[in-house]
């Protein structure tokens, strides 16, 4: 080979070390030897993270893998332990260590019955939003339904980290028993091991099957060169996340692009299965205004400019049409009051659409969200001003948390907030799917053919055809 990888080498009694190789087995082996100075005459096995073999054939193909290769060694005299490795990300320096499964029964083998329960309670020490989601669902006796997905989301993440995508059923009951262990409200009375909720032998419908069956199906619409190894593996990601996290939002722009374009298809991956853990692994969000916009432009390049260049032309003029469409008296008010705010303001671009906007003046930010309903999932964006003809700062909500935004008026604004639907993998509010359909297709242009368009929607943008020409949206 011709480049040279890291290589992390361990062993449950002398530890861990990186080693850099570039794919000669021999040389490797020397290395090892070397660095935990161990004798010529030591017989030494190597197995991978899974206790699968590594032998001379298989180390150059296993180093070539993207990401930093995890790799065990053991010695003669060593054979009757197995190391297990129970760090989520790899930085911790926990290990437990269990007998090797050839001197024990079957049930006491790597994550099976009690190691599922270490592994878990490991898993939730180790991030502090499991920690806390887990610690608030037993002071109220029970799992609501947002912690419900978050925590499935990320234990089935774990379960399919140590048993691969198609664990069998025995191991997922086992696992369904771990997790009752730990958080006991989780707990069915109305059977007796209490496990419906998360694993339902009869309906297949548990928590934990259904899980794996949506994974499965975003498995099998993958694109046939990502691997499914490729797919769960967050650790080839590790360092640049690490990286991204740490680069200053305000000196570090440039490299914060690099850094958004070099793990774009990670957060691809999150969007598809776990889009709530987007915040768990780029906490950069909540800091780097520019960073949903330049997101939008990596999913969806040739629309990310539509809606701020064509909005103030097709506004002005849907504001005349509209006389045309509707004489109601509460249309005619509305439109008269529009125009005649647009002729004082001149060039500003303060157009108004009929969207989910909380305009709010003189509000801290904190007691917002102290306030903010837990009913409101769907990103929502909040306009700080004197009043709606005179805002100045915006903001978006999604999942409770507050996001800056690169927006200096409410047409930016606004479109950022749609574009925070593909960005977070949000559907449409359902009492807004109207209007955000409406602008997908006829502004934005995206999914044209794909898209499900009401009746209502059909007729509108037959109405605005000479309109949406002359803006050159058609």
């Amino acid at each position: 080979m011709s480049s040279t990888k890291l290589v992390r080498v361990s062993n449950n009694i002398r530890g861990k070390k990186l080693i850099s190789s570039d794919g000669n087995f021999e040389e490797f082996l020397s290395s090892v030897r070397s660095k935990f100075e161990l004798d010529e005459a030591e017989n030494i096995t190597f197995v991978d993270e899974y206790g699968a073999e590594v032998d001379s054939d298989v180390f150059p193909i296993l180093v070539s893998l993207d990401g930093i290769q995890n790799i065990i060694f053991k010695l003669e005299e060593e054979s009757s332990v197995l190391e297990i490795d129970l760090s989520y990300n790899n930085t911790s320096q926990s290990s437990y260590f269990l007998p090797a499964a050839g001197n024990i029964g079957l049930s006491q083998s790597f994550g099976i019955g009690d190691n599922f329960k270490q592994i878990l309670q490991t898993t939730v020490q180790q991030n502090n939003v499991i920690h806390g989601i887990v610690e608030d669902c037993k002071s109220k006796g029970f799992v609501d339904d947002k912690s419900s997905t978050i925590l499935i989301n990320e234990f089935v993440s774990k379960l399919i980290e140590i048993k691969g995508d198609s664990p069998a059923t025995s191991v997922q009951k086992q696992f369904a028993a771990a997790i009752v262990e730990i958080l006991p409200c989780w707990r069915y009375s109305g059977s007796k091991d209490g496990l419906d909720i998360l694993f339902d032998e009869v309906s297949r419908s548990g928590l934990i099957q259904t899980r794996l069956r949506r994974i499965h199906q975003i498995l099998h619409t993958s694109q046939k060169q990502e691997t499914k190894s490729q797919l769960i593996n967050d650790r080839q990601y590790e360092s640049l996340i690490l990286l991204l996290n740490g680069t200053c939002a305000k000196t570090g722009k440039e490299r914060l692009k690099e850094l958004i374009t070099n793990t774009y298809h990670h957060r691809n991956y999150l969007r598809q299965s776990n889009p709530q853990s987007i915040f768990l692994h780029y906490k950069k969000f909540k800091e780097c205004d520019f960073m949903i916009s330049f997101e939008f432009s990596l999913m969806k390049e040739e629309s990310q400019h539509n809606f701020t260049n064509s909005w103030p032309v097709f506004s002005s003029k849907l504001l005349i049409k509209a006389k045309e469409f509707n004489s109601s008296p509460a249309v005619t008010k509305y439109l008269a009051e529009e125009s005649g705010a647009r002729e004082g303001e001149g060039k500003s671009q303060q157009n108004n659409v009929c969207t989910d906007v909380d305009g709010l003046s003189g509000t801290p930010l904190n007691s917002i969200l102290d306030t903010w309903s837990d009913e409101k999932r769907q990103p929502n964006l909040i306009c700080l001003g004197e009043d709606k003809k005179n805002l100045v700062s915006f903001f978006l909500v999604v999942d409770k948390i507050l996001l800056p935004i690169d927006a200096t008026n409410s047409t930016e604004a606004i479109d950022r907030l749609f574009k925070s639907h593909y960005v977070f993998s949000a559907e449409y509010d359902k009492n807004l799917q109207g209007v955000w359909k409406f602008l997908q297709v006829f502004i934005y242009k995206i999914d044209v053919d794909k898209t499900d368009l009401s009746r209502k929607i059909k007729q509108v943008s037959s109405q605005l055809h000479g309109i949406l020409a002359e803006s050159r949206l058609e």
